[in-house]
């Protein structure tokens, strides 16, 4: 669904044969990966990816509902301002 979506996606099954001890440690959830040695492996890949990628977002904004108000995060210069409403 996501890639009929525009998304790039991919699906890596894992299963006994890919557990090396030292990336993959297991075959629970996660399998015993950390998070750094992930991030080292795929965050360059995503940031070169996303380099190429042209944004189509339109505001500096961006609002979060919880419970009875809002929270609103804009990006101001070099900072970012939160805004609260009921």
């Amino acid at each position: 669904i996501l890639k009929i979506l525009g998304y790039d996606v991919s699906l890596n099954l894992i299963d006994e044969n890919k557990i090396d001890g030292k990336f993959i440690k297991n075959l629970d959830h996660g399998c015993g990966i950390p998070d750094k040695a992930l991030f080292r492996k795929e965050l360059p890949l995503m940031l070169e990816k996303l380099q190429k990628r042209k944004s189509f977002m339109q505001e500096n904004s961006i609002s979060y509902p919880c419970g009875n108000k809002v929270f609103i995060f804009k990006d101001v210069g070099d900072k970012f301002e939160l805004v609260i409403k009921d």
